[in-house]
């Protein structure tokens, strides 16, 4: 191995480290004692949240709703929008097959199939973030609706790294990949 190569490799190691070690400091939910009442509704909560930022509620809704609404180009678009996201967290996961942290059993994970067993990057942060993206530019930001919405998207997106699911830096790449996804749909399909 070459004296650039090793640097390489000991710069990840190094940055591997620390992204676990300042991951396992936000998992809160792998802290506490399992029969504890803080633990059992920390737990509940944030498998509220685990829910919700879930593409299969979120997809649903925006397919079910498509019948009975006057905002159909919307929903179209927005639906567009999230099996585009799907996709290309699927494609990213099983090219980096990075594994879930290992300091929380997963195996009590909402809706987890194929390459969504991967950590990297996040999807329900990529969802999220494109979420944030799109109601940005569709919202006025002032309004209460946006700043409601904002705070679900922040928490949904830090309670992986709470719940243990995921490390820090799944949710910068998961963030990048949702605003690559939300200006994506923005510019392309027809939400504006």
């Amino acid at each position: 191995m070459e004296d650039g190569e090793k640097a390489a490799v000991t710069a990840l190691d190094l940055f591997s480290k620390y992204d676990y070690d300042l991951s396992w400091k936000f998992a809160l939910i792998c802290k506490l004692d399992r029969s504890s009442i803080s633990f059992l509704l920390l737990d509940k909560i944030l498998h509220i949240f685990e829910i919700l930022g879930s593409g299969v509620p979120t997809l649903t809704y925006s397919i079910l709703i498509l019948p009975f609404t006057s905002y159909f180009r919307f929903y179209l678009s927005f639906s567009t929008a999230q099996i585009f996201d799907i996709f290309s967290q699927f494609a990213v996961k099983n090219f980096f097959k990075r594994k879930r942290p290992t300091y929380k059993d997963n195996s009590d994970m909402f809706f987890t199939h194929g390459p969504d067993k991967f950590s990297f990057p996040s999807g329900h942060c990529s969802r999220m973030t494109m979420f944030w993206y799109l109601s940005f530019c569709l919202m006025d930001t002032s309004s209460v609706e946006y700043q409601v919405l904002a705070a679900v998207f922040a928490v949904i997106t830090v309670s992986r790294v709470f719940m243990g699911r995921h490390y820090i830096s799944d949710l910068v790449g998961g963030a990048a990949l949702g605003l690559f996804n939300g200006m994506f749909a923005w510019h392309i399909t027809w939400l504006h």
